[in-house]
């Protein structure tokens, strides 16, 4: 089984609130295994074995605009994938975590070509 964590984009904004008991509920119904969800962010982390990411992706993203009644974007990352965008950070540690700092990550689904 493959360990994957699914980032939700904008599940619970602009008047959408879906509890994380219910979130897991969707993912188990998916047929995924060892769901839990991390704290109330939307993130989903689970286990599954046998289809392409990108497949598991367009699975939830159509399974959650029926379910919600919403598109919710989902992209998936293994954790091995997550610790090298973590390792990726271009600031000093420092830096990083002082107060009144926040750093933003995001994903896309494609690669993003270089600026010419």
């Amino acid at each position: 089984m493959a360990k994957y964590v699914a980032l939700l984009r904008a599940i619970n904004v602009g008047g959408h609130t879906v509890r994380m008991e219910r979130l897991r509920e969707l993912f188990g119904e998916l047929g995924f295994a060892g769901v839990e969800t991390f704290i109330a962010s939307g993130n989903v982390i689970f286990d599954h074995q046998g289809e392409p990411a990108a497949e598991i992706e367009r699975r939830i993203e159509a399974y959650l605009l029926i379910s919600l009644g919403y598109e919710v974007a989902t992209f998936l990352r293994t954790p091995a994938e997550l610790v090298v965008a973590l390792a990726a950070c271009p600031f000093d540690a420092a830096v990083a975590s002082a107060a009144g700092h926040s750093i933003f990550v995001a994903f896309t689904r494609d690669e993003i070509e270089p600026a010419v």
